[in-house]
């Protein structure tokens, strides 16, 4: 009878988590660069690149499949049209996004959100307020016409050990990165979130279907229990 216990409670952890990752994706519909967290059993059916990581028993994927290029013909927004990660120095290490939405600081370095500088082959890409720059489709940054950086694009051989953190990052956890080749990069356009929304709803719905039907499992038995208790009760008056 503990079996039955354990099943409803499973079934609720894992429906809760599924509702959680759900509306993680929603809230992020709009974010650019986003990528899609997807449960692990919703994989077998998907013919998208995904990365798995588990946490407390429950498996999660990241989906990194392209959003659609959205144009903001802001200079500060870049995109990749294609395979590939920007590289940005955090203070524990490099990180990876595919969020293309720069400031440019204080120091004219080029920065996430987060205030991460952008990476290139010389380290920070840096380009000046009152220069005339723009960034061509290899990922060269040129400034009055000269060359000044050549944003760096990198993949992996193993994108199962990217690892998600805050700010639309990622972590390869000691996996190498390599260029790309043939890059091709976007100024003035902004790759949007691959989220659908309609989807996400869809599966958060029908979590929480499973979770009620934990809930009454759960319920069930203990009304089974407290009728077994009773009858005992009664047997021993």
């Amino acid at each position: 009878m503990d079996s039955i216990m354990a099943l409803g409670t499973r079934l609720i952890a894992s429906e809760t988590r599924r509702v959680e990752t759900a509306g993680q994706n929603i809230a992020n519909a709009a974010s650019p660069g986003y990528k899609r967290a997807i449960a692990f059993q919703n994989l077998l059916a998907s013919a998208v690149p995904v990365v798995e990581n588990h946490e407390a028993g429950f498996a999660t994927s990241t989906d990194f499949s392209a959003g659609k290029l959205i144009h903001t013909g802001n200079p500060l927004d870049v995109s990749i049209d294609g395979r590939g990660f920007f590289e940005v120095a955090t203070a524990d290490g490099p990180a990876y996004t595919r969020v293309g939405s720069f400031t440019r600081d204080a120091s004219g370095r080029l920065t996430t959100a987060q205030g991460w500088p952008l990476q290139g082959s010389g380290g920070d890409v840096v380009v000046s307020s009152s220069g005339d720059w723009r960034i061509e489709k290899d990922g060269t940054v040129l400034e009055n016409g000269d060359p000044v950086a050549v944003i760096n694009v990198v993949e992996f051989g193993d994108p199962s050990k990217l690892r998600r953190i805050d700010g639309g990052l990622f972590v390869a956890d000691g996996q190498s990165a390599a260029p790309v080749d043939g890059v091709q990069i976007s100024q003035g356009n902004l790759e949007s979130s691959n989220v659908t929304l309609a989807t996400d709803m869809m599966q958060m719905m029908e979590a929480v279907r499973r979770i009620e039907a934990g809930q009454k499992l759960i319920h069930t038995y203990d009304d089974m229990m407290g009728s077994a208790l009773q009858r005992l009760g009664e047997m021993s008056a």
